[in-house]
């Protein structure tokens, strides 16, 4: 599996890009995935814009794409346990988008050294919030939101 991380402090816009890309990508179907504490899963599906924080697996070209738009020291869940959570419904993620905080000060937390044992990076970057309450109209907004979609897109 390929993956982006896209780090960020907690209100940097992680979870907003993400949200983006995933609208630009045009997803045939959207999942959203429920993890509880006790470690049951489910999944409902829902429509693109109602990608928020939290765990999604979008279809794209027939392909699935992990999308975990909180990163896992917010949600409290190692990105192992999102996986294995993930493998439960009997779905493989052909590609992952992760958000993940810039200093991960949580114990026994090491989002990237666990990514490595699925798959390969191809992209990661660190995002600062825009500071405009018009964030989405800016440039920068959309040179972000459209090389990660299209680095998505040409891995896919």
């Amino acid at each position: 599996m390929k993956y982006i991380v896209i780090k960020g402090a907690k209100s940097a816009g992680k979870a907003a890009t993400i949200r983006e890309v995933c609208t630009r990508l045009k997803p045939d179907a959207v999942k959203r995935i429920y993890i509880s504490e006790s470690g049951s899963v489910a999944a409902e599906n829902v429509q693109s814009a109602k990608i928020t924080e939290g765990n999604f697996v979008v279809t794209v070209r027939k392909k699935n794409i992990l999308i975990v738009s909180a990163s896992p020291t917010e949600q409290k869940k190692r990105i192992t346990s999102i996986m294995e959570s993930v493998s439960k419904l009997n779905i493989r993620p052909d590609f992952a988008i992760v958000s993940m905080c810039g200093l991960e000060k949580l114990k026994d937390f090491s989002t990237s050294k666990e990514l490595e044992s699925y798959g390969k990076c191809i992209y990661e970057t660190k995002i600062w919030r825009i500071p405009s309450y018009t964030f989405n109209l800016t440039d920068e907004w959309n040179r972000r939101v459209s090389y990660l979609t299209a680095i998505t897109l040409h891995n896919l």
